[in-house]
């Protein structure tokens, strides 16, 4: 990657399904929440939520709705949809901080993930950048391995804007120095958050995705460089 000024790089990370295992602190997270309420506590449910909380990530990152909103409102979804007989009985402020509590406790790496990112540390500097809660994305970084490692943390729930939006990319870049965008490299799992916002931006981007997942066909989606495990990315970083 291009340097300047002779000052390293950065790599502007992803955090969940990137370097953090989002879905198994998500199911654990679920289950606890669900199991404390009296409520059903299964892979269906977790299923269940699954797809509910997608659709509420999704309209954040639209715009159509708030992290404030999203707190609850998905949690009311799922009842009314998966034991409707419980709506009207559950406190859902209470079940949302729970699920909070619950998902901040959960920092588990993916695989290789500290191993590399310490590597990278040694020729590039390290920011991330998440759509996520303060209040769970703060904790689980800060109980990882990874928070020394990384010089900047932006959170959409503290910035007021999700990727893809340019406002949160600005803010990285601002907490940043203000460096060159062709010297940040932007790493991530999600085409639609990840890679078109970065390209959007004017990074260069790294797209971390499972080798059966077909390459996207919006050249907006495009990105640059894609790998199957983050295993992969020091390679790609040294060209």
């Amino acid at each position: 990657m291009v340097r300047s000024g002779g000052q390293s790089p950065w790599v502007l990370l992803d955090l969940d399904g990137t370097v953090l295992d989002y879905d198994r602190a998500e199911r654990e997270a679920v289950l606890g929440t669900l199991a404390a309420a009296s409520l059903p506590a299964d892979g269906d449910m977790v299923a269940r939520y699954r797809q509910v909380n997608a659709r509420h990530w999704s309209a954040l990152e639209r715009g159509a709705t708030t992290a404030a909103r999203l707190r609850t409102e998905r949690w009311a979804e799922l009842i009314v949809e998966a034991v409707p007989e419980r709506e009207g009985d559950v406190d859902l402020a209470a079940l949302a901080s729970a699920y909070v509590a619950h998902l901040a406790a959960g920092a588990y790496l993916l695989p290789d993930a500290a191993e590399v990112v310490a590597e990278l540390a040694g020729t590039h500097r390290i920011a991330y950048i998440t759509n996520g809660l303060a209040d769970v994305q703060r904790p689980r970084l800060a109980a990882s391995p990874l928070a020394d490692l990384g010089e900047v943390l932006i959170i959409s729930d503290e910035v007021g804007a999700a990727k893809p939006a340019a406002a949160i990319f600005q803010a990285a870049l601002r907490a940043m120095g203000e460096p060159d965008p062709r010297t940040v490299t932007m790493v991530g799992d999600s085409l639609s958050a990840d890679i078109a916002g970065g390209r959007a931006a004017g990074l260069p981007t790294v797209w971390v995705a499972p080798a059966e997942q077909p390459d996207p066909t919006d050249p907006a989606l495009r990105p640059e460089h894609r790998i199957t495990t983050i295993g992969e990315l020091p390679g790609v970083l040294r060209g």
